[in-house]
């Protein structure tokens, strides 16, 4: 039973429906006619090396929502710039390391904001909230997470603006394949956000 559960969860078809609710609850974000001061980049992992390129040290969920809100700061000029996430058991805090990318992409400093200790998306919607008030944001995270981080950041009476990215199921998928560990990945990141999602509506902070 146990054989059968792991490799119906590696299925890649099994898995991508799993997460395909997630992941189009908000669509790609339109940011050709939106005039907001700030973008806010939710953080996820690093590990700090400096014997490696930079955006090497940064995993991928974090280096794509990094990208994401990059590309929305340049299409925006005079923007502010939020990076959130701690430390950990790193020596560099993930929003100092991600701030660290986003000024080798061309950046401006001045224009980036550091939100260093929230350790999760609950702390980082409270922590955001008092800077920047009721203006509106844009909230740029894996669309999977989209649903749960959106919910938190309206529970704190944050209006924000979708902007999800790091889609992992891109296409209609072939149902004739092999279980693979990118379709474990898959079930993986769908029952982690079903489970928070439960998880935060039990606690009440959703």
């Amino acid at each position: 039973m146990s054989l059968l559960w792991i490799s119906l969860l590696s299925y890649t078809p099994f898995s991508s429906l799993l997460l395909f609710p997630l992941e189009r609850t908000y669509p790609k974000i339109d940011s050709s006619h939106i005039s907001i001061r700030y973008i806010h980049v939710l953080g996820s992992g690093h590990i700090t090396n400096p014997t490696i390129p930079l955006e090497s040290e940064i995993e991928p969920p974090s280096l794509i929502r990094d990208i994401e809100g990059i590309t929305l700061y340049k299409q925006n000029p005079g923007i502010k710039l939020i990076f959130s996430g701690y430390a950990k058991n790193d020596p560099v805090s993930n929003a100092r390391k991600n701030a660290q990318l986003a000024i080798a992409l061309g950046v401006n400093p001045a224009d980036i904001i550091l939100l260093e200790t929230p350790k999760d998306t609950y702390e980082e919607a409270i922590a955001v909230k008092k800077i920047i008030g009721i203006t509106p944001v844009i909230l740029v995270t894996s669309a999977s997470h989209m649903p749960r981080a959106n919910a938190l950041f309206h529970k704190a009476g944050i209006n924000t603006i979708p902007a999800p990215t790091d889609f992992l199921v891109k296409k209609e998928e072939d149902l004739f394949q092999l279980p693979s560990a990118g379709g474990l990945m898959r079930s993986e990141r769908a029952f982690h956000e079903y489970l928070g999602l439960v998880w935060g509506r039990l606690s009440g902070i959703l």
